[in-house]
């Protein structure tokens, strides 16, 4: 039927009810997506927001610190650990000012605190008079107010809540030193890092980016030493409780609890017996030299920095640096008498310039100018590498023969270069004129390579003694280390470049640190391999797993010919042999050792010219192990200061490392 209207369409219940099913769906779904981008925003684009709603709901996240990982010798002699100990720290209440000033007046009584210092870690925004000052960090941040707190202290702040709101007494890991002189200065020391920000670029810089550090202000931090170079392997990573407190500040309820990941744990290259032997031989050898009458006498001696070195590998067995200190004293808090105690023997004299030893004088900042420190010139123990470069560069050969004139003029009208003790050794050859030290000689020799290369034999000097490890970086992982000062190039720009030759080839114009020489030494025992120092034999996680593993790394070869070695080693060997500067030495060893002795002078204002005692050694000679420097400021002949250090050094390496294997 034309215009007829079709009926209406009525749904039956069946499908109303998978209407209003979906409409439900729907609702629940949009509910979901609501939830979803909440809890989005509040851990993203809100957590801010969430931490300040956090504490003034009671709720709060506190750190606990990841144990840092211990440091053993090389055979697995604890060095550095951890004590876990008492600490103070504080969760900010609602108290108004005055209330929070009372506690922090209670703190400094109970804690033996002045009472600035309480306020300072309190962190409240008040100082000692009520007065509003300006905060460091939000209120909802823990605050650390004292760690290594007594038996009693903590008796006081537990059992007395009402008098100390806030105050919570905490377990948290802290370094713990051994008692005796261990490689102190190598090892370094830690302190918080609200302190080393301040003073370490390294720190200050995590400090800006703290999303990228995640330092906090009363967690241990390397300055110096080991704990400084490895401070990202010996660091962990730190857990945190989420708790609730009440009204006072008390943790009432522990909601959420992430353990924190310990440190790795570094096994070094240094063995226990041969380092404090050493340190008490230096101790005692001191003693004598200061003390022993006779032309011999040293009065001033009163430094010595020793370094032993494998040859093969690298690796420091030994390291020295006189006077030390005794490193418990970072067991507890350091006061600034402690620190002032401290500067003069707190720096690694083996890497870099550490003082003269002014304690106990009257006036100790005039003394300490009065005296060399240990960076000082290396005299005869440079005469090795001036023989391979004259061998090298055709101005001699191993046969060459050269009458000692007793008095060298290298220029008119400038003073002569004359033999210690103004000897004569008549004819020598290289080999000889190392076994007698001859000053003349190698002046003669330097003075013929300037004559016929002008400056170029200058420049050519500089890179050979940078190709033994002189006048650049060992590469050591330490802070501080000094690449040492090369005079003779400022010598030559203001005054003579021959001069500057003549000086230099003898060692008087230039100065190194003891590890330098110590790898100058085993570059020599090389053949000119020269091997990066390494403090570090493994590294190993908490559960003893090693993730790294010290490998012997080359860091360059010397542009020398390898046969010319032979020649050096031979001269350094008839030192210890009958006629030689040190022939007194190593008597007692089943092998020869290579050695060189070394008497540097050096004029100091208002002392004169003082003689300083400088000593390398390598052996077995035929089949090289160990290479030892040793730098005794003031300390007199060559053979008789720093010589015995050095003998000692070898007997042990050999009775350590050596003689088991003989059998």
């Amino acid at each position: 039927m034309i215009g007829m209207i079709r009926p209406k369409h009525h749904m039956t219940p069946k499908e109303m009810s998978f209407q209003r099913l979906h409409v439900l769906w729907l609702f629940v779904f949009l509910l979901f997506v609501i939830l979803v981008l909440r809890l989005s925003w509040v851990q993203l684009g809100g957590g801010e927001r969430y931490h300040r709603l956090a504490a003034e709901n009671n709720f709060k996240q506190i750190p606990v610190l990841a144990p840092r990982g211990n440091i053993y010798d090389r055979n697995g002699k604890p060095i550095v650990t951890n004590q876990s100990l008492y600490t103070a720290i504080y969760l900010e209440t609602d108290d108004p000012k005055d209330r929070k000033l009372a506690t922090a007046k209670r703190l400094a009584q109970v804690l033996h605190l002045p009472l600035e210092e309480v306020l300072q870690s309190m962190d409240v925004g008040l100082d000692a008079k009520g007065n509003d000052v300006p905060r460091r960090e939000p209120p909802y941040y823990p605050k650390k107010i004292k760690d290594r707190l007594t038996e009693r202290e903590v008796v006081e702040l537990v059992e007395n809540p009402s008098l100390f709101p806030g105050i919570n007494v905490i377990m948290e890991p802290l370094r713990k030193y051994r008692n005796d002189t261990f490689a102190v200065q190598t090892i370094g020391y830690v302190r918080s890092f609200a302190g080393a920000k301040s003073s370490l670029k390294k720190y200050k810089s995590a400090a800006e980016k703290p999303d990228q550090g995640g330092y906090l202000d009363w967690e241990q931090v390397g300055m110096d030493g080991i704990e400084y170079s490895y401070q990202d392997q010996l660091r962990g990573k730190h857990g945190y409780r989420l708790v609730r407190v009440n009204s006072s500040g008390k943790v009432v309820q522990v909601l959420k609890e992430v353990h924190p990941r310990p440190g790795n744990s570094l096994y070094l290259t240094l063995d226990e017996q041969m380092q404090l032997e050493t340190e008490k031989f230096i101790e005692e050898h001191l003693r004598h030299l200061r003390t022993m009458g006779g032309k011999n006498q040293a009065p001033y001696a009163k430094s010595a920095y020793a370094v032993a070195m494998e040859v093969k590998t690298g690796k420091i067995r030994a390291m020295v640096s006189y006077p030390d200190y005794d490193p418990s004293i970072w067991n507890r808090r350091v006061s600034p008498k402690d620190y002032e105690n401290l500067r003069f023997v707190i720096r690694n004299g083996t890497i870099e310039e550490a003082p003269f030893d002014a304690s106990g004088y009257d006036n100790p900042d005039r003394v300490v100018n009065r005296h060399p420190f240990s960076v000082l010139p290396l005299g005869s123990t440079f005469k090795p590498l001036m023989v391979l470069m004259g061998l090298q560069e055709k101005l001699i050969t191993p046969w060459t023969y050269w009458a000692d004139p007793g008095k060298f003029y290298y220029a008119e009208a400038t003073p002569p270069i004359r033999n210690a003790g103004g000897h004569n050794y008549g004819v020598l050859n290289p080999i000889r004129a190392l076994q007698k030290s001859s000053n003349t000689f190698m002046a003669w020799l330097g003075t013929k390579w300037y004559r016929r290369d002008k400056e170029k034999a200058l420049k050519k000097f500089l890179d050979y003694t940078h190709q033994f490890g002189l006048g650049v970086p060992t590469g050591v992982r330490l802070k501080g280390e000094q690449d040492g000062t090369e005079d003779y190039r400022s010598i030559a720009k203001r005054f003579s470049g021959l001069g500057a030759m003549a000086l230099a080839s003898f060692g008087q114009a230039q100065r190194y640190t003891t590890l330098q020489l110590a790898q100058y030494a085993a570059t020599l025992a090389n053949k000119g391999v020269r091997l990066r120092p390494q403090l570090v034999e493994k590294i190993v996680d908490a559960n003893n797993k090693v993730i790294e593993e010290t490998k012997p790394e080359v860091l360059n070869r010397a542009a020398i010919n390898p046969r010319y070695f032979d020649t050096v080693t031979k001269g350094m060997v008839a030192v210890t042999q009958p006629g030689g500067t040190a022939s007194q030495l190593f008597k007692g060893l089943p092998f020869q050792v290579a050695a060189k002795t070394g008497t540097s002078e050096q004029d100091i204002p208002g002392r004169g010219r003082v003689e300083n005692s400088v000593f390398i050694a390598f052996a077995p000679a035929d089949n090289p192990q160990i290479a030892v420097a040793v730098v005794v400021p003031e300390g007199g002949y060559g053979a008789v200061g720093a010589g015995p250090i050095a003998e000692k050094m070898i007997q042990l390496y050999y009775q350590r490392f050596m003689q088991n294997q003989a059998h």
